[in-house]
């Protein structure tokens, strides 16, 4: 009598038990329903240890995460149903040979679904990534996603939503290649421009007299550029000879003198921002500037230049209209304390 009295209060346990699962399922869905996701994951947290065993309550548990945009508690749990309750058919797919594959190998399981769930999560995941993700997660993220595109194109899912997730996984890897950047060598020719202020100095009374020389000529040279989609990087440097017209700023001395031979090194880093599209680019370059000129002294017995060279910086604003190889660019700027603009007009030929 005993013994039947405990077995039937067992059995009694695992009804009741039972029934209240299905209770929790229902009450899950009316979650879901009601679009209260969170109280989903209350719920089963509560009632872990009997939902465990429901593949329906961890069903209901990952569209909750899927929902909260929790993608990895998402793939977990649809990983923990495959495992737990689909076992043996999931081990024949995969040892099974795409064109051996036939319906009855799934057809009492929802394998379709859930393939097709963790290629969505994955590819969320890898499209998600960005520079701060490590690239041991960014290739998991994206091998997984392959993975289950094909197991679910072995279960024969819809071809034009695998073909979806395919285009997705794709057009991230186009974005992320083209947000790399690639390092690339450029010559450059140019029509160039500037003023210098020349100093003479009296050395009897020390006092200082302005001359302002106004320099063109060419300038050739070259540097090392890294571009994306978006920016290009760039250190580059250039020599130029120039011819100079000098004269004084002030009428406290007479001094005039044409056909200067002066020589420049203009070297400094610079950007560009790709505006309407990669070939108009518009951007700044911070030059140093180092000069030398023929200044001739009209009396050295009376007069000294305080400075026969000068190095010196200031800025450029520019912008490049590209045409294959070839950039026509244009420069506006100025170099400190110098007065007057900077400016030149060239080309530059990427390699």
């Amino acid at each position: 009598m005993t013994k039947l009295t405990f077995l039937a209060f067992g059995l009694s346990s695992l009804a009741m038990g039972a029934d209240n699962t299905i209770e929790n399922v229902k009450l899950m869905q009316l979650y879901l329903d009601k679009n209260q996701p969170e109280k989903v994951e209350d719920l089963y947290d509560d009632q872990e240890d009997s939902l465990v065993k429901s593949w329906m309550a961890l069903e209901r548990l990952a569209i909750s995460f899927e929902r909260r945009e929790k993608f990895k508690e998402a793939i977990e749990v649809y990983r923990k149903i495959i495992i737990n309750f689909n076992k043996a058919a999931h081990e024949k797919i995969l040892a099974t040979p795409q064109g051996a594959i036939e319906s009855s190998h799934y057809e009492r399981t929802k394998l379709p679904l859930y393939y097709y769930k963790l290629a969505f999560l994955n590819t969320q995941l890898f499209s998600n990534t960005n520079d701060y993700t490590p690239e041991n997660e960014r290739s998991k993220y994206k091998k997984n996603a392959e993975g289950f595109i094909g197991l679910a194109r072995k279960v024969k899912v819809e071809e034009s939503d695998l073909k979806l997730l395919e285009d997705l996984l794709q057009e991230k890897v186009t974005r992320d290649e083209n947000l790399e950047y690639k390092p690339g060598w450029y010559a450059t020719l140019e029509i160039l421009s500037w003023q210098d202020r020349v100093i003479l100095v009296n050395k009897s009374t020390n006092v200082k007299n302005n001359l302002l020389s106004t320099a063109i000529g060419s300038c050739v040279g070259g540097g090392k550029k890294w571009e994306n989609i978006k920016y290009e990087f760039d250190l580059e440097g250039c020599f130029a000879v120039a011819s100079a017209t000098i004269s004084a700023e002030n009428r406290a001395i007479s001094y005039q003198q044409s056909s200067v031979s002066v020589k420049g090194l203009f070297v400094g880093p610079g950007m560009y921002f790709k505006t309407i599209s990669d070939n108009v680019l518009l951007g700044f370059q911070i030059p140093v500037k180092y000069r030398t000129g023929d200044w001739t002294n009209p009396d050295e017995a009376t007069y000294r230049f305080e400075k026969e060279t000068a190095l010196e910086a200031g800025y450029f604003i520019q912008s490049k209209i590209k045409i294959k190889n070839v950039s026509l660019r244009t420069r506006l700027g100025k170099v400190f304390p110098n007065p007057g603009s900077l400016w030149s007009v060239g080309a530059v030929y990427d390699f």
